[in-house]
């Protein structure tokens, strides 16, 4: 028996090569495919590996979970010196010298065909170890390879996050990624279409297509985004893509101004906007149709946008990334994402660093200074990226934030990621530092009547955080009673807001649990309902 044991990075992801590598082997009978994680017990996860005795093991292997890998592959050598261990993968495919000797055999590039012929060898020798390591893997034809999605990987991702594939390579050359290496193959349409069927009434979270840009060929991407719409009915999760904003169209924003809302989700790679930047890494992008066609398809309201900058790039100082990243904040996608350059092992960007550059020689490879940022200034990043993700990124503030932070949104992020960089805070810890912050410069009601109308927007609970709570006198029950609102069947809050523009007022806030989660307004002043 041969196992296949995919580490993924989180429970909620499931690897998709696995399950081509299994149905493209002549012996896939022999094949059992282990979806875990590396946040698993390592002896638990060896108590998986060697469960039934296998002859072989194999590990896809990516920068998220090599080191957890080589720390398991080491453990079932020592322990069971006669399983094969068989790595393959994005992380083992250059640069393998290093890793070569903690395993039996190693396939670089695409494995389908190589890891058959492995497979083969394997089985045709029973198990023996033959002076071929090496199995160079090589771009298979899209018409000869067998489709991966089969009863096991729908077995599998239910519930989870789900992949699909539509296309492999990328027709750029950015230096900071391999995609490029061996240009761009777009499955068939009749075949993308085809496998898009077998989704249907799947129950799955996300289907996330992992194309490193979907729109390159751009008539290819729009028929299959209408092929979907087509189908809205039999699906009841969203399509999420990678997308490349400067070579949008017109008719390419208009199907998404014409899509269920919530049926796609776009994730667009901006990663910088300094122009010196982006060619010295040979990242081909027009930076005003990038913001333009972001413009046009965020102002859609369709589709939940996520953007990308990448902070460490060649020419990148701290006040260029900060203004990139008030830029981007400015068109208003639903996420912001701040990355840090890794240099990854294979990529071009490697023989344009010289000296004057630092990274990490072990996974993530992540940038440690440059000749224009030091250590100090990406420190300060990485706590804007902590203060954006955990409030920006998380929906949950929308209205605090849209209010609050108009002017430097870089500083506001950077101060208050400060504050909760490193620390495991619960979403009440959370609350409370967000009103400590924007109550030192601003109205105490303000702060807390915006905050509160968030928090319930976007939390279905009776409780509120403590800083979000008012002291009621003995005669709120008796406004209760008043407004005929029973307090067993709603949640009450006094605010001291127009919900609409916000000025001084007093409302109550109600929310409405007998009409599913349904938050309401009265305006104490007259007494009359406000729907918001």
């Amino acid at each position: 028996m041969i196992k296949i044991l995919a580490l993924n990075s989180k429970y909620v992801h499931t690897l998709l090569s696995p399950y081509y590598l299994k149905e493209n082997c002549s012996y896939k009978d022999d094949i059992q495919i282990i979806q875990s994680n590396v946040n698993q017990d390592i002896n638990l996860l060896y108590d998986i590996a060697v469960s039934y005795s296998p002859d072989a093991i194999a590990f896809p292997c990516y920068i998220f979970n090599i080191d957890c890998v080589l720390k398991l592959a080491q453990l079932i050598k020592a322990r069971n010196p006669n399983i094969k261990i068989i790595f393959g993968g994005p992380e083992v495919s250059y640069e393998y010298e290093d890793i070569l000797p903690k395993c039996d055999f190693l396939i670089t590039g695409e494995g389908e065909i190589a890891f058959n012929d492995l497979i083969c060898d394997l089985v045709n020798s029973n198990f023996k170890i033959s002076n071929k390591k090496v199995y160079v893997g090589l771009p298979i034809s899209f018409s000869k390879l067998k489709s991966p999605y089969s009863e096991d990987y729908f077995c599998d991702v239910a519930g989870k996050i789900a992949y699909f594939e539509a296309s492999r390579g990328c027709p750029y050359s950015c230096a900071y990624c391999m995609s490029g290496n061996d240009g761009l193959r777009c499955f068939d349409l009749d075949r993308v279409f085809s496998e898009l069927d077998k989704f249907k009434g799947k129950d799955i979270r996300v289907l996330k297509f992992v194309d490193r840009t979907f729109n390159a060929k751009r008539a290819f991407a729009k028929e299959i985004l209408k092929y979907i719409i087509s189908n809205k009915d039999c699906y009841s999760f969203s399509f999420h893509f990678e997308i490349a904003a400067d070579i949008l169209d017109d008719e390419f924003i208009d199907i998404v101004k014409k899509s269920p809302k919530g049926l796609f989700q776009f994730e667009v790679g901006v990663q910088s906007f300094n122009e010196k930047t982006l060619k010295e890494v040979v990242r081909k992008t027009n930076i005003d149709k990038v913001t333009n066609n972001l413009t046009k398809l965020i102002s859609t309201g369709k589709s939940h946008i996520h953007t990308d900058l990448i902070a460490g790039l060649p020419y990148e100082d701290y006040n260029s990334f900060v203004d990139g990243f008030n830029r981007l904040y400015n068109l208003k996608s639903q996420m912001l994402q701040l990355g840090f350059l890794k240099v990854l092992k294979g990529s071009k960007l490697k023989s344009i660093l010289d000296g004057g550059y630092k990274y990490r020689d072990t996974p993530p490879y992540e940038i440690i200074r440059t000749p224009f940022i030091d250590e100090d200034e990406l420190l300060k990043l990485k706590y804007a990226e902590e203060g954006c993700d955990k409030y920006y990124n998380s929906g949950i503030f929308a209205k605090t934030l849209e209010y609050f932070v108009k002017n430097n949104p870089f500083e506001f992020y950077l101060q208050i990621g400060s504050l909760i960089y490193g620390k495991n805070l619960s979403l009440f810890e959370r609350v409370q530092i967000l009103y400590n912050f924007l109550s030192k410069d601003n109205n105490e009601h303000l702060v807390k009547g915006i905050m509160t109308i968030d928090y319930l927007e976007h939390n279905n609970s009776r409780v509120l955080p403590p800083c979000l709570k008012f002291d009621y006198d003995k005669n709120f029950a008796k406004l209760l009673k008043e407004l005929n609102i029973d307090k067993k069947k709603y949640f009450a809050v006094k605010i001291k807001i127009n919900p609409t523009d916000y000025k001084f007022e007093d409302y109550l806030l109600y929310v409405d649990y007998s009409k599913g989660y349904d938050i309401k307004f009265i305006s104490l002043n007259n007494r009359s309902v406000n729907e918001n």
